[in-house]
């Protein structure tokens, strides 16, 4: 599963523990400081390859405005422009940001979540 195999990716760099400050689906209560991912509906799958084109969505919800920034910016480069990676098995063709990382919202807690979108292009599971 792509959420899976991003999640892992993602703290093989240091950029967060799964179940800890790394979600897969959702973004907890709790911790304040913590990164989400969540799939959503990308192109349709190719007819004449096995291939896919799911979208990704990465949030970042922070206390610090800088922190919370330097954080999706973080991810951004890690995952903006991969190609040709097997990730879990699963080969990754291209990673490509649908845009820059933006403010979605502060929360009632008065956290900061960013967010930015990808194109994702990967051989079919």
């Amino acid at each position: 599963m792509m959420l899976n195999e991003i999640g892992a990716y993602l703290q093989s760099q240091g950029i967060g523990t799964l179940a800890t400050d790394l979600f897969l689906g959702q973004m907890p209560e709790e911790p304040d400081n913590c990164i989400a991912l969540f799939e959503y509906a990308g192109n349709p799958p190719d007819l004449h390859w096995n291939g896919e084109y799911p979208g990704l969505q990465v949030r970042v919800r922070n206390k610090s405005y800088a922190a919370g920034r330097a954080k999706i910016q973080q991810i951004y480069g890690l995952l903006h422009g991969l190609h040709g990676q097997v990730l879990s098995g699963t080969r990754y063709l291209l990673i490509k940001a649908r845009g820059n990382p933006e403010v979605l919202q502060r929360d009632e807690n008065n956290r900061i979540e960013f967010f930015v979108n990808f194109e994702v292009i990967k051989e079919r599971d």
